[in-house]
């Protein structure tokens, strides 16, 4: 029996061949590496369409730009989050605990739902759906391994559940738990980490989060002052570690006030950094058909050849990627 043809996986549009099966960069570096007595059709075919590239770019990444995005906050929040995705100098150590701190305070709603709903609805079935989601998360098992085991459970338990009051509290249990395991794939760790302890410690999340919106209007760049902030609250970092299970030679006051640091910052900046990191995307690949047009240019330099009009033309954009070329640069290295 004759199999399907092997699926070609698709290429991203700006390196499609624009000739037979060899990319626009493949096509161009056989041009322009022979020697030309004048610039031939076909390299200037080439710059057209690579300025025509950039003339759909350009428009593109100066809609997703924000002046926030040279602000020296947002800056520091840019330096710090590199910081601590490569664990450098004071810094290391700090990922995967800054990462559950973050996931604590922002699911803090959640998890004071699942407390309330344990604490106020204690029949036996309800009991033991609780008794079982303990198990299940001390297996350390993935988010839709538990959701599937979670709602088989569910319909078990159901059926021997006989007020309706007590169906939509086991519904609503289920359906928050699934909201934790598909939201984080550390939510269901933490979740785990908290049972360990007291539900009573569930209200420190909430402790925390306040103190982070107090923070979130203050100046960030201020390290020292953080610092201070820790120092007078200390107590209640030292009772979230505790739960985290941040080994102590990383509970100083400095290393609270860098998590912390990066967990406002975060608050504050988190819906346009998305946007910042979808310019950046874009200035890579525009980047990319700028050192074409550049490369042809150079390697057609007016002083020897008779340039075409679109030669002479403005690349756009230029402004904006030099603008960001040294965060680019600082990604690479």
């Amino acid at each position: 029996m004759n199999s399907e043809p092997e699926k070609q996986i698709e290429k991203p549009w700006w390196n499609r061949p624009l000739w037979g099966d060899r990319t626009m960069v493949e096509k161009l570096d056989s041009i322009i590496h022979k020697n030309h007595e004048q610039i031939p059709e076909e390299v200037i075919e080439h710059h057209k369409q690579v300025m025509s590239e950039l003339k759909i770019l350009t428009p593109i990444a100066r809609a997703l730009d924000n002046p926030k995005f040279v602000e020296s906050e947002f800056i520091t929040f840019f330096n710090i989050t590199n910081l601590f995705a490569k664990e450098i100098g004071e810094y290391e150590g700090l990922r995967n605990y800054v990462a559950l701190f973050r996931v604590a305070v922002e699911a803090k709603n959640t998890f004071l739902k699942i407390e309330q709903i344990e604490l106020s609805h204690r029949s036996t079935k309800q009991q033991e759906l609780y008794n079982f989601v303990l198990g299940k998360l001390g297996e350390k098992i993935d988010s839709a391994t538990f959701i599937e085991i979670l709602n088989i459970e569910k319909e078990q338990i159901l059926q021997g559940v006989k007020t309706e009051e007590g169906k939509f509290a086991v519904n609503s249990y289920v359906d928050t738990l699934e909201t934790i395991a598909r939201q984080d794939d550390l939510g269901l760790k933490l979740l785990y980490l908290f049972k360990k302890y007291n539900l009573d410690d569930f209200s420190l999340l909430k402790i925390v989060s306040d103190m982070i919106d107090y923070l979130v209007n203050k100046n960030l760049q201020n390290f020292e002052e953080i610092v201070l902030f820790v120092k007078v609250n200390r107590d209640k970092f030292i009772q979230l570690s505790n739960i985290i299970e941040i080994p102590p030679d990383k509970t100083t006051d400095q290393d609270f006030a860098r998590m912390f640091q990066y967990i406002a910052l975060k608050r504050k900046y988190q819906e346009i950094y998305v946007q910042f990191q979808r310019l950046l995307e874009l200035l890579v690949v525009w980047n990319d058909f700028y050192q074409t047009a550049k490369d042809i240019r150079n390697h057609y330099p007016n002083t020897e050849f008779d340039h075409p009009p679109e030669f002479e033309k403005a690349i756009p954009g230029e402004d904006l990627y030099f603008r960001y070329q040294n965060i680019l640069k600082n990604l690479k290295s």
